[in-house]
């Protein structure tokens, strides 16, 4: 026996300088918010290794939270294994230092204002960060939905690095995504992009630069319209939103889909799409604009144009009657 050399199976192998590395193995999210989590949740979940960058430590752990309770979630419908959101949770890495950024080949921002409005500059200054920590060939990626990738890129050194890649809020699992150039986004970085949505099992939606796109543009004036004809006492809000899913084929009716993205997000939308277009049907509805005023946001405050309890399912039909 003493004659028998033997020999590891791992020799025979690549040498790591010469294994093939994957395109895309580790991305960055830049603000973990509602839409960050969701992000860094889908990416993690296709086994990517995922680093999200946050203002504080407290807010790490609050992304951190909201992400496993999301799981948690999933676990409790029978979606998920327990062993499946430990694996997910464990490629997800929270920093505040945006160094920690630099072998990502792709960076998503996701910053949002305490203010709720589309701010170009706040945008703008996370991509000089973004860009001041990352390789020239990574891509940048916004998820903004008013602000158009050709202004934000702007105040890069490599602007063809830049797009827009819009994940739709309301429902993260969809099969689609918006993806829009910039004036200068190059071909590479599209093409990029488009194995990057195969990676993930997405169908890639080229829109052209447009605030708004389509998604936003196509649902922010059904949920003002449905608020009028609320007001004007058409229907209830069930019996509106009854209407859309049951009569229409929609997943959720308007009010349902406003308490899920979120009221004030909606607004904001709004306000955009009215300063660039100036058409009055993105004008924010008075009722909109009073529930947000008074913080009743959706489901992330339990209130909107419904109730809900923590785990997000409603409570009540509905916070209001026939008017």
């Amino acid at each position: 026996m003493s004659d028998i050399k033997v020999e590891r199976v791992c020799q025979y192998a690549l040498s790591k300088d010469n294994k093939p590395k994957s395109l895309f193995s580790k991305i960055g999210v830049v603000g973990c918010g509602t839409v960050g989590q969701s992000i860094a949740r889908l990416l993690s979940s296709r086994g990517l290794e995922v680093v999200f960058v946050e203002i504080s430590e407290e807010r790490i752990d609050n992304a951190n939270k909201r992400i496993s309770d999301y799981l948690d979630n999933e676990i409790d419908r029978w979606g998920m294994t327990s062993s499946e959101k430990r694996a997910i949770m464990s490629r997800i890495t929270g920093t505040t230092d945006y160094a920690m950024l630099q072998d990502c080949e792709l960076v998503f921002e996701s910053v949002r204002s305490k203010s709720k409005k589309a701010d170009v500059n706040l945008v703008r200054d996370a991509f000089i960060q973004i860009e001041n920590n990352t390789k020239p060939e990574t891509i940048i990626a916004t998820n903004a939905t008013i602000l158009g990738t050709t202004e934000i890129a702007s105040v890069l050194k490599y602007p063809e690095r830049a797009i827009s890649i819009h994940f739709l809020v309301s429902q993260p699992d969809a099969p689609v995504v918006e993806v829009s150039r910039g004036v200068r986004t190059s071909d590479e970085t599209s093409k990029k992009v488009a194995k990057f949505m195969k990676l993930l099992d997405k169908i890639m939606v080229p829109i052209a630069e447009s605030p708004g796109g389509i998604s936003a543009r196509l649902v922010s004036p059904l949920i003002n319209e449905a608020c009028q004809l609320y007001m004007e006492g058409i229907g209830t809000m069930d019996e509106i939103d009854d209407m859309m899913t049951k009569g229409l084929g929609m997943r959720m009716g308007p009010f349902a889909i406003a308490d899920k993205i979120g009221l004030d997000k909606i607004q904001m939308w709004l306000d955009g799409l009215y300063l660039e277009f100036g058409d009055q049907k993105y004008k924010s509805h008075s009722l909109l604009k009073k529930l947000v005023r008074s913080q009743q946001l959706g489901r992330k405050s339990l209130k909107g144009f419904y109730e809900y309890n923590a785990d997000g399912h409603r409570i009540n039909s509905s916070n209001y009657s026939r008017l």
